[in-house]
Formats: structure tokens, sequence, C-alpha cells
């Protein structure tokens, strides 16, 4: 019934989403595309280009990981898949990606769990909905449960994370806060080092980036 399934992430796994397009694709021998957007509307919010090409960069990165993610569960399940990272507006750059690789459905999430993120998500969704010329399958993530809810979980697992990098957490100089689906703690070690822990709202998963010169 369908050949290839085009699987969407906002920077983060959406393992609901990514579950039930992977269902499907079992079911059809399809192959799944995994795309991320990084959405060049948002770069343009950051102050500065060097602030531009850091976000630009820190999406890419967080894309990247997400796709990869839903690639190696597809390899799980025997189910061929292809990555794939993009920049536009988000509802175009889907609707022009599927067209482009002859997508034959489109499975993504209805919208974040809460604030901006509902609404920001939401509002991708419908437009894809309305512009694409093939059947989109949504995801009611607002039903998902999150693993990192709150600052102090999301510390609790940069603390952790990165201890298995071998550094002991010393301070957390500003409020960890959460852009999309994924919290962003700074935080210094005991040895004077600084990081950037990026910890996927929905599953926990983190990411350590040291930051240089300081």
């Amino acid at each position: 019934m369908y050949d290839r399934i085009l699987i969407t992430t906002d920077g983060s796994e959406q393992r609901s989403v990514a579950t039930h397009a992977l269902n499907v694709a079992e079911l059809c021998d399809a192959t799944v595309h995994a795309l991320d957007v990084v959405d060049r509307e948002a770069l343009d919010y950051q102050p500065s280009e060097s602030g531009r090409e850091e976000a630009r960069e820190a999406q890419r990165t967080e894309g990247e990981a997400a796709t990869e993610r839903i690639a190696e569960a597809a390899a799980d399940r025997g189910v061929e898949a292809v990555t794939a990272i993009t920049e536009g507006a988000p509802a175009q750059a889907i609707v022009e990606y599927a067209a482009d690789n002859d997508i034959e459905m489109i499975v993504m999430g209805t919208h974040g769990r809460s604030g901006v993120d509902r609404y920001v998500l939401r509002s991708v969704t419908e437009q894809v909905v309305r512009r694409s010329e093939v059947p989109v399958l949504t995801v009611n993530l607002a039903r998902q449960p999150r693993a990192v809810s709150d600052d102090e979980t999301a510390v609790e697992r940069a603390e952790r994370a990165l201890a298995e990098e071998g550094h002991e957490l010393a301070d957390v100089p500003e409020q960890p806060y959460r852009e999309s689906n994924t919290w962003l703690v700074r935080a210094v070690a005991e040895d004077g080092e600084t990081f950037n822990v990026h910890i996927d709202a929905a599953t926990g998963d983190t990411r350590v980036a040291r930051i240089r010169g300081e």
C-alpha cells in the first residue's frame, strides 16, 4: 500500500511518532524517511550572526541525532531507513521533501505538550495537512508522557550525563530552560570546564557539548 513513509521530527526523537510510522512501514514493507527541518524563521530571532550560526548548528546536531535514532529503531525492526536534514519554513520544507522523494504517507505529531510547543507544532502539522497531496497520519503527542518535565529533573539528568563523561557537576549558573522538546542545562564542572547539556524531554537522552573558551 505504501512504499515510502516520511517521519518528521522537531529536533527530538518523538518516539511515539516513530513507533506509529514503523508499525505501518513494517506491515507494508516500506522505506521510512526520517526528516528534520532547521527552522530558518526561528533563527531570525537570534540577535547576531554568530548567534544564528550557533543556533543553526545546535538544531542540525539535534536533528541529526533524532533522525539517526529513528534509523536505528528502523534497523532493529528490519525496516529500511533514509535520514535527511533540510532548512526552511518547516511545513513548506516537509511538503516539498515529500513531493521530491515520492513519499506516499507523512507521519507527524499533532502538537507539543504545553505552552509554545503546542501552538507551533500544531500549526506546522495543520499546514502540512492542508498542503500535502498524500495522506498525513497524526499522532497526539499531548497524551504521551515526558521523561523530563521540569528543570530539577533536567539538572539531575545533566549531572548524570557529566558523570558519564568523567566530570563532576559543581554549579548550574543559569536557570535550565526548554526550547521545543529539548532542555538546555549550562553546567560548570569541578575542573572548571563549562558544558551545555542538551536533554530530550520525551526520552531523557542527553548530549554533552563543551563550551570553548570558558
